[in-house]
């Protein structure tokens, strides 16, 4: 299946003239997803009502930091959670038949990482089930190389969002390469598989920043809600001290692993 090619409407400047009500947005950590879903909240939320953000939809940390419920017909979801880890399994599952019982008419957003953290359901069931539900799909791309060093950053200070991180950080060299790997090729397997499966809108990670410029100071606290603040330097390598064994393996090591993947993927 084709997908499709990043449409006008995310193009556009804030807030989006969405034509749909149900979004999510696929990506892996640290490639600009949870800034995508703020902006597609904070549009719809220009159009709908009681519009709610199911965040990262299949983790086990959906169940363990918020609370989901059906009232008066409409899906509510509250910041507060007594689960058990030993009752997530269950409790992903009864939040995920919650949510396929919320009418259509409700506006909804959601995120997918293409990972191996999800937990209650397989990557394939779980982009059927959101099929199911009327969402329309959103793939953030970011440079790979920026992807890692943010995940490196993030991983070692676990600063995530809100703050700037202005940490000096020393990156172990294997830690590095096995990141890499890693994460090089699940995203690909899995980016295979949504291309097989779904039509999807691409957005760009170096142009969602600039979304709010045209924004009054209080419209840009909507749009970016807890997101506004760009967590590292636009040159991250001014903050790594062995910056130049860095460099040299996204020069090197990289390359080499993407021409095995494309024997292997």
């Amino acid at each position: 299946m084709t997908h499709s090619s990043t449409s006008k409407m995310f193009n556009s400047n804030l807030p989006w003239q969405l034509d749909h009500n149900r979004y999510v947005v696929l990506g892996v950590p640290r490639s600009g997803t949870q800034l995508t879903e703020a902006f597609i909240k904070y549009s719809l939320s220009k159009k709908y009502d009681d519009v709610v953000s199911l965040q990262e939809i299949f983790t086990m940390q959906a169940c363990m930091v918020n609370t989901i419920k059906l009232e008066d017909g409409k899906l509510r979801i509250y910041n507060e959670s007594n689960v058990k880890f030993p009752d997530v399994p269950n409790v992903a599952r009864e939040r995920l038949n919650i949510i396929a019982d919320v009418s259509t008419e409700q506006s909804l957003t959601c995120r997918v990482f293409l990972d191996d953290r999800m937990a209650s359901k397989s990557f394939v069931e779980g982009i059927n089930y959101l099929q199911d539900l009327n969402f329309k799909f959103v793939y953030v791309e970011r440079n790979f190389e920026h992807k890692i060093i943010s995940a490196m950053f993030a991983k070692k200070s676990f600063i995530f969002s809100t703050y700037r991180n202005e940490m000096k950080l020393h990156i172990d060299i294997d830690e590095l390469k096995s990141f890499i790997m890693a994460r090089y090729m699940i995203e690909q397997q899995h980016k295979k598989i949504i291309d097989r499966l779904i039509e999807y809108d691409t957005i760009n990670y170096d142009t969602l920043a600039k979304k709010a410029d045209q924004l009054d100071e209080y419209e840009r606290h909507l749009a970016f809600g807890i997101y506004r603040v760009k967590q590292l330097a636009l040159d991250p390598y001014e903050q790594i001290v062995n910056a130049k064994e860095v460099k040299k393996v996204f020069a090197e090591f990289y390359p080499k692993l993407v021409e095995l993947a494309s024997q292997l993927l």
